[in-house]
């Protein structure tokens, strides 16, 4: 876990939250970096809400979120075929 600044004194992440965010996930897109399909999460969305609920929270109250969660797929896009110019987005 990493340290993050404590900025989070009064916020809740509800199971109505979690259960809104998962019925906005778009089933065809990418995995992350989990390798977690959105097609897997969307059947099991009622099974998972109060998991995900109290791990957001967790998270929130001890002020320190898993490394997991700060890692990203990076992927560069190129524009007209012309690969020599392109820059970095996300340096991990």
């Amino acid at each position: 876990m990493s340290d993050v600044p404590r900025v989070t004194n009064n916020i809740e992440i509800t199971e109505d939250c979690v259960r809104k965010c998962m019925t906005k996930l778009p089933p065809d897109k990418s995995p992350g970096s989990d390798d977690i399909s959105p097609r897997l999460l969307i059947p099991i969305d009622e099974e998972i809400v109060l998991p995900l609920t109290i791990i957001f929270n967790k998270s929130l109250e001890s002020g320190s979120v898993p490394e997991d969660w700060r890692t990203a797929n990076v992927c560069p896009i190129y524009k007209k075929k012309v690969r020599e110019h392109h820059r970095k987005i996300i340096d991990q």
